[in-house]
């Protein structure tokens, strides 16, 4: 191998050589390793792609060439070799696209949750005076019942302001290191009497490390994930508890995150909801406030986590595993 190849073979984005027809003149390592994952005919169609532009014809260098191939996305810069061939420089953006539209998404719930917390935040002086109204009038009159229903519905208005206004605010995590399986049959355990029909299986990785979390908070995640799912089966089918290294390409691709997987028997998210899914006020369910799930995924969130929604009724939480130094 001469000096100027192993400096290609050193640029860790796939570097391609193609002729006209689609034959491989050259192809660096990494291009190897492109084409064993794309499979033939994909990597084929990535790297003929650019033939088909206008400049590419008159023997003009294109960068930033945009294609997509099994479900990846890429940016090509191509440029002239001899007579009809051309040198690609392939980068996968595939991730940071994916980054990208979850930072937006991210940006539309914190913007919706602080909108909708001030004017909750509003509705805190009315109904404290309405409950307080009520109290006093349950001293003095006949019908306590009514004055009871007053009080009761007060009572929930209240939480529900208080469960948007966490939405809105920072939240105070006190870590420590816990093992995980343990806050999950902990949740669990809270359910089991709510929903003594649904199956719960566990399928968990004992070899997980402690993570380093908030175990109340966490708690509260997997109760609210977990109750979501004994609720989709109508409290008589079965819930499936899994949990492993994740090696997410987008969101994991060194395993330095955990994955949690929630899975019910039921039917799953509408299509037509899941890019809406932990926006306040979105709901599958009939009486469904929605807060349930924007709460769990800001705390998720705090965590440097990752809460969504993967297909096949099925939700993901991945939570990073510490450093050394925070065990």
């Amino acid at each position: 191998m001469d000096r100027y190849e192993k400096i290609i073979e050193s640029i860790e984005d796939p570097v391609v050589v193609v002729s006209k027809e689609g034959d491989i003149i050259y192809m660096n390592q990494s291009g190897y390793i492109l084409k064993s994952q794309l499979g033939k005919r994909h990597f084929h169609q990535l790297i003929t792609y650019p033939f088909s532009l206008e400049f590419i014809k008159k023997g003009m260098s294109v960068k930033g060439i945009f294609k997509e191939a099994d479900g990846r996305r890429f940016l090509i810069d191509a440029f002239p070799f001899e007579k009809e061939g051309l040198t690609l420089l392939i980068r996968d953006i595939t991730r940071f696209i994916e980054l990208e539209e979850l930072s937006k998404k991210e940006g539309i719930i914190i913007t919706i949750s602080k909108l909708l917390s001030a004017i909750f935040h509003d509705m805190k002086g009315p109904v404290g005076g309405i409950k307080g109204a009520a109290q006093l009038l349950k001293e003095d009159i006949q019908d306590k019942e009514l004055v009871d229903d007053i009080l009761y519905e007060t009572g929930r208005l209240e939480n529900l302001i208080n469960e948007i206004t966490m939405v809105a605010k920072p939240i105070k995590l006190s870590k420590k290191p816990v093992n995980i399986h343990k806050v999950i049959d902990g949740a669990v355990k809270t359910l089991e009497k709510q929903f003594p029909q649904v199956q719960v299986e566990r399928l968990y990785d004992p070899s997980l490390p402690e993570l380093y979390i908030d175990p109340d908070y966490m708690h509260r995640v997997l109760v609210n994930i977990i109750r979501n799912g004994m609720e989709a089966v109508e409290g008589k089918g079965k819930v499936k508890i899994s949990t492993g290294i994740s090696w997410d390409t987008v969101y994991s691709p060194k395993g330095n995150k955990i994955f949690i997987r929630i899975k019910d028997s039921g039917k799953g998210v509408p299509e037509d909801m899941i890019d809406r899914l932990f926006i306040p006020f979105v709901s599958t369910k009939k009486k469904g406030m929605g807060i349930g799930l924007s709460s769990s995924y800001k705390i998720v969130k705090e965590h440097g986590g990752i809460l969504r929604y993967i297909g096949d009724a099925t939700f993901e939480i991945l939570l990073p595993v510490p450093e050394r130094s925070n065990r």
